[in-house]
């Protein structure tokens, strides 16, 4: 009991990572957003790609739904310009905690939920680390009050919610797997290969038959054994690096392109970053 108090109360864990995890988020939100404004007519224009439907949830529930249920072709640009204000507010103004996190949370789930249709399992994963994303800190107080005592505490939550999300999505896709004949025959990659939605090249990238069946394997393999090989300091290096060629590949090779992205920012937290000496 007393090491879990001291995890939670002690210090800000991990908080180089913390920064290097909010500066890669923001820059991955800004880069989506260039995108949405590139495509706008497509995602919010009179003939958007989302089939719109307003209706009421429920006054809390709505919060997510203004920009869905708004009629304006203009809103989703005060959405998206007001995002990148956050964005910056956050980035550049430290001593606020949780408020303006919180906001870019609620302007990303409201652009979210209107181009639904074009929502992948990245934008799941993006909408859970932004909603973690508000418990971390950006600066490290060091006094005592009970104040700090409670960021220090949601920080910590923050810290651990994003590091056990990364071991279920992995943990998941791996019993997954494990009920899939193709996985456990060594032929999924093959499949995969010559499925032109998740194929950017629209054929075959491998020829060789054994490379496909090791890369099969070597998924599987990395699925189910990343929430233990990670603890490991010898092969930790060498395994993320590993992880982030599989998600390049998911990247720039399946076209998933913010799934694979998000999953190597998040990597920041597992990085064994040298800690400095002050």
């Amino acid at each position: 009991m007393k090491k879990v108090v001291s995890y939670f109360f002690a210090e800000y864990n991990l908080s180089r990572q913390t920064l290097k995890f909010k500066q890669l988020l923001y820059l991955f939100i800004a880069i989506k957003a260039a995108y949405w404004l590139f495509y706008y007519q497509l995602f919010f224009g009179e003939n958007a790609i989302a089939y719109i439907r307003p209706y009421s949830l429920g006054t809390m529930k709505n919060i997510a739904f203004l920009l869905y249920n708004n009629s304006s072709t203009n809103a989703g640009y005060f959405f998206i310009i007001g995002l990148l204000g956050f964005l910056t507010l956050s980035y550049f103004i430290r001593k606020i905690p949780f408020l303006l996190e919180f906001i870019i949370w609620i302007l990303v789930l409201n652009i979210q939920n209107k181009i639904y249709p074009t929502l992948t399992g990245g934008d799941y994963l993006l909408n859970q680390f932004l909603f973690f994303n508000c418990f971390l800190s950006k600066s490290n107080i060091t006094n005592l009050t009970w104040e700090n005592a409670l960021s220090k505490c949601f920080h910590n939550f923050g810290v651990t919610a994003i590091i056990i999300q990364i071991n279920l999505v992995y943990l998941i896709a791996a019993i997954a797997k494990l009920n899939s004949s193709d996985w456990l025959n060594g032929v999924a990659i093959i499949k995969l290969n010559y499925v032109d939605y998740y194929n950017l090249f629209s054929n075959s990238i491998s020829t060789n038959n054994f490379v496909d069946y090791f890369i099969n394997y070597l998924v599987l393999f990395y699925q189910l054994f990343f929430p233990v090989i990670f603890w490991i300091n010898k092969i930790k290096v060498p395994f993320l690096i590993l992880g982030i060629l599989i998600h390049l590949y998911i990247a720039l090779i399946m076209g998933l392109v913010g799934f694979g992205l998000i999953m190597i920012i998040a990597y920041v937290f597992f990085w064994p970053f040298k800690k400095t000496v002050s």
